[in-house]
């Protein structure tokens, strides 16, 4: 396990060669097609400062939603905005444990668009041109119910997972700490709001040639390129596990990543309802 680096700032992929409309088609794809079953998960890679342990940057609001405007598709007037975590399990989910799943508040600057439907905030189009996909933000894609896979490096699309993981936040920071093939930064605990977690990075490969798709562990994305990075806050919500994820590049752009960081602390939430 990797020592965690000096704090950066968070991106996700985005690229020249790839637009965000095949993520789009990816993402949306492994929602209807079984987020735990198998199927792609979006990927949110980013750079990201390192977060201090048990502090919050983000800015003291409220996560009822009373006054806060929902999260809507295209792009975002820059403010705070309301999103219900979705339950991307679909496919062998243990439907009598299913929790209420949380709503979340997060603040978006200028210069962003968002795809609810694969849960996910891009940067405008044309904002960066250095990171081989876009980068992005990921509001709660794995939640309350994951599975690593064993060789994350597939040479099929939506292969089924195989490494049973628990509810916990530390069940499931443990379980990815202990894979042998997927390399991480130290986990450290983090605070967003009054709700508690672990923050860690994944580092992905720079060598991708062997793989028709790398994905660690479903629901999730798979890595959106060589050197991609996810930066995670693994967070306990009133007993629901959620996971805030940023992925990006490292030629992302510092402002892209700043952004990007400062967006995954401004989350704030409200428990759920049954």
């Amino acid at each position: 396990m990797e020592q965690e680096a000096d704090p950066v700032e968070l991106v996700v992929a985005r690229g020249a060669a790839l637009s965000r409309a095949p993520y789009v088609l990816a993402v949306l794809a492994s929602l209807l097609l079984g987020g735990c079953g198998g199927g792609p998960t979006p990927t949110a890679t980013r750079e990201s400062t390192t977060p201090t342990a048990g502090a919050s940057t983000s800015p003291p609001t409220s996560a009822a939603p009373t006054g806060v405007p929902e999260l809507q598709d295209g792009a975002v007037t820059p403010g705070r905005y309301r999103f219900v975590v979705l339950n991307t399990c679909d496919v062998d989910c243990p439907a009598d444990k299913r929790p209420a799943l949380p709503t979340l508040e997060v603040t978006v600057p200028a210069g962003w668009t968002a795809a609810t439907e694969v849960v996910s905030l891009f940067p405008a189009e044309g904002r960066d041109t250095a990171s081989p996909n876009d980068p992005a933000l990921a509001l709660g894609w794995t939640n309350w119910w994951v599975r690593l896979n064993s060789q994350p490096c597939s040479q099929v699309s939506h292969q089924k997972p195989d490494i049973p993981v628990g509810p916990t936040v530390g069940d499931f920071v443990d379980a990815v700490a202990a894979h042998p093939l997927i390399d991480t930064t130290e986990p450290r605990p983090v605070k967003l709001g009054r709700y508690r977690g672990t923050f860690f990075s994944l580092l992905g490969p720079k060598d991708l040639s062997d793989c028709y798709e790398w994905r660690p562990w479903e629901p999730a994305p798979y890595v959106q390129g060589p050197a991609n990075r996810w930066d995670l806050w693994v967070m306990d919500v009133d007993g629901v596990r959620v996971v805030i994820m940023t992925q990006y590049f490292p030629d992302t752009p510092a402002a892209i990543k700043a952004e990007l960081r400062a967006m995954a602390e401004s989350v704030r939430f409200a428990p759920g309802r049954s």
